[in-house]
């Protein structure tokens, strides 16, 4: 069965885009990347909602059996290329308790850290630019610490033993933003180990933003 052709509207630095990067990068499968910017109104365009009411990115689009289909969240569409391809690593492990366990590593990023980060969350609870930088770093740290904690029974090279899975597809963009704001985390022996086992591979350099990076940066 021929590989559909991809179109990923993304944000360069949004974290939850460089996930799905991440999972094509590490399964191998190509894809159309289309910019879509968060900060001068592109996502609120009439276009972009008919992709995705919530104004987020990502969002998959592709033909299947001669109906375009649309995908949004990061998760539901790193579960839907993993099941839809067998290239690459299983980034939702087969066994049910592994599966479980690599998806709420995931989540712990996913729910419970990023959201937090929103530009509306922030910019609402302070106008102020060292108020917000103050916030981020409180949460990100939190989120790390979270993680350290659940990960340090499981991790091996990576956040489930040692093969890439969708609980790392989130975890490197968030010690990105940590690095953003300038919040420690090689304090953390356990995630230090899974970001040096990450850094060095094809699919991480693939999907990183610099890669992404527009010719103008924006402020935010």
């Amino acid at each position: 069965m021929p590989i559909p052709a991809y179109t990923l509207y993304h944000y360069w630095r949004s974290s939850s885009s460089w996930r799905v990067r991440y999972a094509f990068a590490a399964k191998n499968i190509e894809y159309k990347p289309v910019a879509v910017n968060l900060l001068n109104g592109e996502s609120e365009s009439a276009e972009h909602l008919a992709r995705n009411p919530a104004g987020f990115v990502p969002v998959l689009e592709f033909q299947h059996s001669g109906k375009l289909e649309r995908l949004t969240e990061s998760l539901a569409i790193i579960d839907y290329l993993d099941r839809a391809h067998s290239s690459g690593p299983k980034l939702y492990p087969e066994d049910p308790i592994a599966r479980a366990k690599a998806w709420a590593l995931a989540e712990v990023i996913n729910a419970g850290t990023q959201p937090i980060q929103n530009i509306p969350v922030f910019t609402l609870h302070s106008s102020d630019a060292a108020e917000q930088k103050k916030w981020n770093q409180h949460w990100i740290r939190n989120g790390l610490e979270i993680y350290e904690e659940l990960a340090k029974p499981v991790a091996g090279a990576y956040s489930y033993g040692n093969q890439l899975t969708v609980a790392d597809c989130c975890l490197l963009p968030q010690i990105y933003n940590a690095e953003r704001f300038e919040v420690p985390f090689r304090d953390l022996p356990t995630v230090t180990r899974i970001y040096e086992s990450c850094i060095v591979t094809p699919a991480y350099r693939a999907s990183h933003p610099d890669r992404f990076k527009p010719a103008v940066i924006p402020s935010v």
